[in-house]
């Protein structure tokens, strides 16, 4: 699978890394044709004093030709990560038990 991360106003930690590779191995031995993932982690620099400042991008393509899409605000960039990948695995076995038409 191919695999790009980013991140926008923060930096990126190991940890933060290690944790999107972990579940983006978890997320493919799961669903085993996944092509490309690209994860985007950004600091909402707006919502200085709110609450949920921290955002995961998380895209995905299922092949043939569907790509999902999970974008999550939260504390913490943990959180927001955890969810992402939460609501596109949803997605996905939502996609896969679609009968072909």
């Amino acid at each position: 699978m191919d695999i790009k991360i980013d991140s926008r106003n923060v930096g990126m930690t190991p940890r933060w890394k290690r944790e999107i590779h972990d579940r983006l191995a978890a997320l493919q031995n799961e669903f085993d044709n996944l092509t490309h993932a690209r994860v985007t982690l950004t600091k909402n620099p707006h919502h200085k004093h709110g609450a949920h400042n921290a955002e995961a991008l998380l895209v995905v393509h299922v092949p043939p030709r569907h790509t999902v899409t999970a974008r999550k605000d939260a504390k913490t960039f943990e959180e927001a990560i955890r969810a992402a990948f939460k609501a596109a695995e949803t997605e996905i076995k939502k996609f896969r038990a679609k009968p072909v038409a």
